[in-house]
């Protein structure tokens, strides 16, 4: 899911214009936009803590 949020919101995009981007997809997807976001970060950094509180 990290995969498809960076195609649709590029890395070099903040969280702030990632989330204008990816509003649209998640709400097609029934994903809240936090999940998104998560999933996101998580597939940016590697980092599992940035899918804290989400579930996937």
């Amino acid at each position: 899911m990290g995969e498809l949020m960076l195609e649709v919101a590029s890395a070099y995009l903040s969280d702030t214009d990632a989330a204008d981007v990816l509003a649209l997809l998640c709400e097609e997807i029934g994903e809240p936009l936090e999940h998104g976001l998560a999933a996101r970060r998580y597939a940016l950094s590697g980092d599992r803590r940035a899918l804290h509180g989400t579930v996937l």
